[in-house]
């Protein structure tokens, strides 16, 4: 079914940005239980921005050009967690009992 208006595009958009800014926050928080929280919203952002993309390549005539800049926001969020993850790992790597 195609998009019928710019309306879906805008909001996964918004969300994007929101969820980027999501990433800054955790990023400082260095909270293991939020980094996996926010990784769990960035997949499902995911899965609904490439069903989107799906919808306007095939035949709404939409530009999927916002759709591709939310997605890769959604992938440096992504990266970005996982360096986050990674520095949490080796921290709790080299604390001595």
């Amino acid at each position: 079914m195609p998009i019928q208006n710019g309306h879906e595009i805008e909001q996964l958009a918004k969300r994007s940005y929101q969820l980027e800014e999501a990433t800054r926050d955790v990023r400082n928080s260095a909270d293991p239980d939020l980094v996996q929280k926010l990784q769990q919203q960035l997949r499902e952002v995911q899965v609904q921005i490439q069903d989107a993309r799906g919808k306007a390549i095939n035949g709404s005539g939409t530009s999927t050009e916002p759709l591709f800049n939310a997605q890769l926001r959604i992938e440096e969020c992504q990266h970005e967690l996982r360096r986050v993850e990674t520095n949490l790992q080796a921290g709790q790597d080299d604390v001595t009992p």
